[in-house]
């Protein structure tokens, strides 16, 4: 028979949620190291086999701090280093001022302040103001390929704690109405079987952080703009070839949704802007007030 003692003890972990969940936080940590040992982790990115680095701060957190380095590095850290070896994450670099105060392009001349770039003075863009989270390199584009091609949608999280972290950046004290991710052709979205941008954003809901997908406001919405013509891949087209290849591709749904609306359009990769634009301008002319972008990463 259980000493009353012993009956107290039980009945106080079972009445106490705070107890319950730490027993059981301990027996997963005991697990997973147990599956750690016997079935070595694999880089999401290289696929080497590697040993996942102690994030004391877990994902929850990973936007909390706003970093303004050039090195990812501790954010990408915290977010990434429980799923990629660390040669992965230290060779990620982040987009830092000074930048282009339009398209976002990152100035080699660290002295200077934010100005407009030679290609938005020869070519206004339809949107105000584009931001990335990191330089689109041969490491980045590895890892985000991973992501969108090779279903590694475990991604979707710590990719998203670092965009909401640029997110936090600049635009922390603007009023965005609405978000809205690149939308992609129906064809392209039954193959692959999601919407990288929309995972990102979608994740945002899940990190303990200032989350604009609370604020009363500001809505995340996947109905108002569509991708009508099934375009090729832009990887690889030249500029003019781009630009003419998303010319006419989306259209609003739902005009009166966006008129006099302060729109952020979401993507993964800026290279030369062209798909982004092509939104803003069909956004404008449906009405809004105002288009900016965001994106994980940028081409320099």
């Amino acid at each position: 028979m259980m000493s009353s003692n012993r009956k107290g003890e039980a009945s106080g972990v079972h009445r106490n949620p705070g107890a319950r969940n730490a027993v059981l936080m301990g027996l997963r940590s005991i697990w997973h190291t147990l599956l750690d040992t016997i079935f070595p982790p694999k880089c999401l990115v290289c696929q080497r086999l590697y040993q996942p680095a102690s994030v004391s701060a877990g994902n929850n957190h990973l936007a909390h701090t706003v970093t303004k380095s050039r090195d990812l590095l501790p954010l990408a850290h915290r977010s990434l280093s429980a799923i990629c070896c660390q040669e992965c994450v230290q060779a990620l670099t982040a987009i830092s001022e000074p930048l282009c105060s339009c398209c976002g392009m990152m100035f080699k001349q660290l002295q200077k302040d934010n100005h407009l770039c030679g290609d938005c003075i020869m070519r206004p863009k339809s949107f105000r103001m584009a931001r990335a989270t990191m330089v689109y390199d041969q490491q980045s584009m590895a890892a985000i390929h991973r992501f969108k091609y090779a279903g590694k949608t475990q991604l979707a999280k710590p990719f998203g704690g670092l965009l909401l972290n640029t997110y936090l950046r600049y635009w922390q004290h603007d009023a965005i109405d609405m978000i809205l991710p690149v939308p992609l052709h129906s064809q392209k979205f039954r193959y692959r079987g999601f919407n990288q941008a929309y995972l990102m954003i979608d994740r945002w809901q899940t990190i303990s952080a200032p989350n604009p997908l609370t604020a009363p406001h500001t809505r995340l919405r996947t109905d108002v703009l569509t991708r009508r013509k099934a375009t090729v891949s832009q990887t690889g087209l030249d500029r003019q070839r781009r630009l003419n290849n998303v010319k006419g591709a989306f259209r609003v749904r739902l005009p009166k949704t966006v008129r006099e609306r302060k729109i952020l359009v979401v993507d993964d990769v800026y290279t030369t802007g062209a798909t982004v634009d092509e939104c803003a301008r069909s956004l404008l002319e449906a009405g809004a007030a105002q288009v900016d972008v965001l994106t994980l990463a940028r081409a320099i």
